[in-house]
């Protein structure tokens, strides 16, 4: 059976650990250029040492266009790229290799690396799209208002990559959170789902330091690259809060909700879930 090796690499790694599992590549062929863009920004979650890759839960990266954003799992983009070209190579080939560096938790499935977000300028919406585990046959997608965070500017300063930034606050979503913002780049926007703030931002955080955003390198080009976007082909559409349902169960009960079975008699371990937003 094709890519038989791969399926029980992944079941052999996590067989008796309740952690959703890694899905498998995806088809890179299907993306087509919605806008055009001359900044890249490159944000690690949850480093460790801000200066080892291998130490981040992700190495995300943030593409702004005159018209829409992309934020997406850079790790992940990188590995698909590579699997892909390789397919390409070994068309005949019953088994594909683990290719490209995916931080800390390589075959885990985390909802926040395998998840691309769009903001919609001209809308003013934000579209999230959530790239299920091994085991879960569709994707799923929601839309919202792109609704800034209010923030409370104060006036502390820090140095992040060169640029000196600026203290802001704000509650969102269940969680208090500091972002470090820069006016040399005016920009209105940010990892993740944050922005409106009057200058890019480079470091967020909750007050807990459970997620840990922080920007690690900028591209600025003379010339435009294209954002481009996925068909999302199969995905369905659900409402925001069904979604944070949905990952909260496949993080507490994966196998069920798959409909993986195994023989071992050996208790599942249980896992720490802390969703990022919590209503």
């Amino acid at each position: 059976m094709k890519y038989l090796n791969i399926i029980m690499l992944l079941v052999s790694v996590n067989a008796l650990s309740q952690v959703p599992m890694r899905p498998l590549s995806r088809n890179m062929s299907t993306m087509e250029t919605i806008d055009w863009g001359n900044i890249k920004v490159y944000y690690a979650l949850n480093a460790l040492d801000i200066n080892t890759l291998g130490t981040y839960e992700d190495l995300q990266c943030l593409e702004i266009g005159k018209y829409s954003s992309k934020y997406y799992s850079s790790f992940v983009f990188n590995s698909d790229s590579l699997i892909a070209d390789w397919k390409a190579k070994h068309p005949h080939a019953q088994s594909v290799p683990r290719l490209g560096e995916l931080g800390r938790y390589p075959n885990k499935w985390l909802c926040y690396t395998y998840s691309e977000f769009y903001k919609d300028f001209r809308k003013g919406v934000l579209l999230e799209y959530v790239r299920m585990p091994y085991g879960i046959k569709n994707g799923y997608w929601s839309i919202e208002k792109n609704t800034s965070q209010n923030w409370q500017i104060k006036e502390d300063t820090l140095l992040i990559n060169g640029y000196l930034c600026q203290k802001a606050m704000c509650y969102f979503r269940g969680r208090s959170y500091v972002a470090w913002f820069t006016m040399d780049i005016p920009i209105e926007n940010g990892p993740w789902k944050f922005a409106g703030l009057p200058g890019l931002i480079l470091k967020v955080y909750d007050d807990k330091k459970l997620y840990d955003f922080e920007c690690v390198k900028i591209e600025k080009s003379k010339i435009s690259f294209p954002i481009k976007k996925y068909s999302y082909m199969g995905y369905r559409l659900i409402d925001r809060k069904q979604l944070l349902q949905l990952v909260k169960q496949l993080n507490e009960n994966y196998f069920e909700v798959a409909g993986i079975k195994f023989t071992s008699t050996k208790p599942l371990k249980k896992i720490d879930y802390e969703p990022l937003e919590l209503e």
